[in-house]
């Protein structure tokens, strides 16, 4: 029987009969991002949906509502649950034990128009509510350590057992495999102190690579270092890129930015040794070319990583990448599979 077409429907038959499912959620800021994907790790659905409030127990229902939308769609409605694992992942440190999260916040934010109402989750137990709102096992997870998962089933996890992730949006954050084994603990990479004497975190720190790296700091050190009100991370590049005369000072802006970065991968290369680090950001701060003066200088900057680390572990390559819609929602599926039905994420 080598009908293409019939090995096709039996193998679907086999997996709808035996294997396992996973629907992956990522939590941004008043938006949600969800996909299906089966046993394999490969995604057989997508689906998003905006958000109006983030209080937790709103929240909690949306992505009930998101995940019986997309199993219904993939599976139909009355597919066992039993069989089905739910992923989430947000940017936040989260106690992935017992899905507690820790601290999940959206700060306030004066440095662009029409930013969404500011938000602080504290020691809320979002695995235990999804478990009940869905029935399906959970698995809550840091959003960089999803992307270390999706590198490790599916990037340079496929070359290298030891590797690392940055992830740079609002904030920064950084996730670890370590001879093909993830780490989960939490990893505040943002919170490493890259001067004494810097600027104020967040966190109420000085110095903090987050400080200077991110978009909301970006922003800020812009506004600061130039006395210009630019719109977000968009407007920071803008001012950086043009003619005029407060160009200069925007563009150090994106210099020290990378060089906090690069200081901070300097440490996890000391620490564990990777072969490679992928970092993760908004394309118009990681492609380089003519007339990109934000990217090149924070690039120029970053490329600099491995003089940061001990003589021994400088043979890293930092391999930049731009944030794409899904990825953070297959490793909260890659990380579900693993964690709630002991799927191994190695590609080989």
């Amino acid at each position: 029987m080598n009908d293409p077409h019939v090995q096709q429907i039996l193998r679907r038959s086999y997996e709808l009969d035996h294997g396992y499912y996973a629907v992956g959620v990522e939590l941004l800021p008043y938006k949600l991002v969800g996909v299906m994907a089966q046993t394999d790790g490969r995604v057989t659905a997508r689906a998003h949906k905006n958000l109006t409030v983030m209080e937790p127990q709103d929240v909690v229902e949306h992505i009930a509502e998101l995940t019986a939308h997309l199993v219904a769609d993939a599976l139909g409605s009355s597919f066992p649950r039993r069989r089905i694992c739910l992923g989430v992942q947000l940017g936040g440190p989260v106690d992935t034990s017992t899905g507690l999260v820790r601290r999940y916040a959206n700060p306030p934010d004066d440095h662009g128009k029409d930013k969404p109402p500011p938000y602080a989750w504290v020691d809320f137990p979002l695995g235990t509510a999804l478990r009940t709102a869905t029935g399906c096992v959970t698995a809550v997870d840091n959003d960089a350590h999803a992307f270390a998962a999706y590198e490790q089933r599916f990037g340079v996890g496929t070359d290298s057992p030891t590797f690392g992730v940055v992830l740079i949006r609002d904030g920064v954050g950084a996730g670890m495999v370590v001879q093909h084994e993830r780490l989960a603990v939490p990893l505040e990479f943002g919170h490493l102190r890259a001067s004494r004497r810097g600027r104020l975190c967040d966190c109420g720190m000085r110095g903090c690579i987050e400080s200077q790296a991110g978009a909301r700091a970006l922003t800020a050190v812009v506004r600061e270092r130039t006395g210009c009100r630019r719109d977000g991370l968009e407007g920071a590049i803008g001012l950086a890129e043009s003619d005029e005369p407060q160009a200069a000072p925007a563009l150090s802006a994106f210099r020290s930015a990378g060089a906090a970065i690069a200081f901070g991968i300097g440490q996890l290369l000391s620490l564990f040794g990777p072969a490679q680090m992928v970092v993760y950001a908004a394309r118009d701060l990681i492609t380089p070319g003519p007339g990109r003066l934000a990217a090149n200088a924070f690039l120029h900057e970053l490329h600099r990583s491995p003089t940061y680390a001990f003589q021994t572990f400088r043979e890293c390559q930092v391999v930049p990448k731009p944030l794409q819609p899904v990825l953070g929602a297959h490793g909260a599926a890659l990380i579900a599979l693993q964690n709630c039905f002991g799927v191994r994420l190695r590609s080989r």
